[in-house]
């Protein structure tokens, strides 16, 4: 075999490699046993995916199904933003309920491009052929409206990816803060992965972008077909390593008022509905100070902190008072949260450990509570300003 035969080979396998995988992934999701898995966005996700990576596999082994391709690509990409957004909002929801369907208007994009697939499929046997061998338009009113439609289904794509992200990382910083008024310790539960996910799509994303303008503005430069196929391996990869075994970190808690509550865009009137109630359910000074000081007196004589498990909900049973007003004190009244009230506490017991130097960091960190050596160092800097040998330092040099 000639070396150019074996670069012709490189894109199909690379794109038979990554449709693969993808669809490996989508049998996983359906045959997985795991209840609070998200399946059926995980399923769609991985379906789009899997369309997006078999354009060189159908150009190679069926030519005629350009056309068909072309409809289905462009239906994939405006999939995939509110495929993506149903899961994250799935892992975020608070509460065991079910999360609501999405709104008709995640749905309007697809729809669009659906449209315009439409009027791809009924392009004349060839055009689209004709079209991607030439960059020329083939004659006739059809082909011009369908180009100018997938012209700017392309462009609305990259604003519609935009408003996506930002809804996103805006929804993932809500349940971060909520499940700080859930849990002494989150990093079990955070979902700092999705995050660095988000960070490299939007990188890649750009990248595509600046090679684009260089190749229309400056000079030719276009990207070699692997890129794409490389893109939705690497996107497939990042979202099995976790999504495939992440579980929804806050669907076993009850909705709490004065907490932070998830909440998408399209549950804003819920919200501010909530936040009225909140506002007249607000506790007297006298009895939210009782409230405060049984949790103090518990947390001295119980030392509840000690408990890597300890949650708002142990919490209140402990001093016997409901989970919605400890929460509604610790956030009003002491101006913490449940995370950072816990871990003040835990930090206060390890700095006679910290000082007499008596053990290693991550035992101490383990003994007062923690679950991690870096949420150990992040709280203690927290709440000292410095790192546990800085503080040791500086206690030292003190006089007396």
């Amino acid at each position: 075999m000639s070396p150019s035969a074996s670069l012709d080979l490189l894109p199909f396998a690379l794109a038979s490699a990554a449709s693969g995988q993808a669809l490996l992934c989508l049998l996983v999701v359906l045959t997985g046993q795991s209840s609070p898995l998200p399946r059926r966005w995980l399923a769609g996700f991985f379906t789009m995916l899997a369309i997006l990576a078999s354009g060189p596999v159908v150009a190679a082994m069926l030519p005629s199904g350009q056309a068909l391709m072309a409809g289905l690509l462009l239906v994939a990409l405006y999939a995939l933003p509110p495929l993506f957004w149903g899961y994250v909002t799935a892992l975020t929801r608070l509460g065991p309920d079910a999360p609501r369907p999405l709104s008709l208007w995640h749905w309007v994009g697809p729809g669009l491009a659906l449209a315009c697939a439409g009027l791809i499929w009924t392009l004349p046997a060839g055009s689209v052929d004709f079209i991607l061998a030439t960059g020329e338009l083939p004659g006739g009113t059809h082909a011009a409206a369908t180009v100018f439609c997938v012209f700017v289904l392309v462009l609305a794509w990259n604003l519609v990816s935009g408003v996506y992200v930002h809804r996103i990382l805006s929804r993932l910083n809500a349940y971060r803060r909520a499940l700080r008024d859930h849990f002494s310790n989150t990093e079990r539960r955070e979902l700092a992965w999705l995050r660095v996910m988000i960070v490299a799509i939007v990188a890649v994303w750009l990248a595509v972008m600046a090679v684009l303008v260089w190749d229309n503005l400056v000079a030719s430069l276009s990207l070699p077909p692997v890129v794409g196929s490389l893109l939705v391996m690497l996107l497939t990869a990042m979202l099995a390593a976790r999504g495939l075994s992440q579980f929804p970190g806050l669907a076993t808690v009850e909705r709490v008022d004065g907490g932070t509550n998830v909440d998408a865009p399209d549950d804003e009137t819920q919200a501010e509905n909530r936040s009225a109630k909140y506002r007249k359910s607000a506790l007297e000074p006298d009895h939210a100070a009782r409230i405060a000081a049984r949790i103090e007196a518990v947390m001295v004589k119980d030392a509840l902190y000690l408990d890597p498990n300890l949650s708002l909900p142990k919490l209140a049973k402990a001093i016997a008072v409901p989970a919605n007003l400890v929460s509604q004190v610790l956030n009003q009244n002491l101006d913490t949260t449940f995370f950072d009230y816990v871990n003040r506490w835990r930090i206060e017991a390890s700095l006679p450990r910290v000082l007499a130097g008596d053990a290693t960091v991550l035992t101490i960190a383990l003994d007062v509570g923690f679950n991690a050596r870096s949420t150990f160092y992040t709280a203690f800097k927290a709440v000292t300003g410095q790192t546990p040998g800085q503080w040791r330092a500086s206690q030292s040099t003190e006089p007396g």
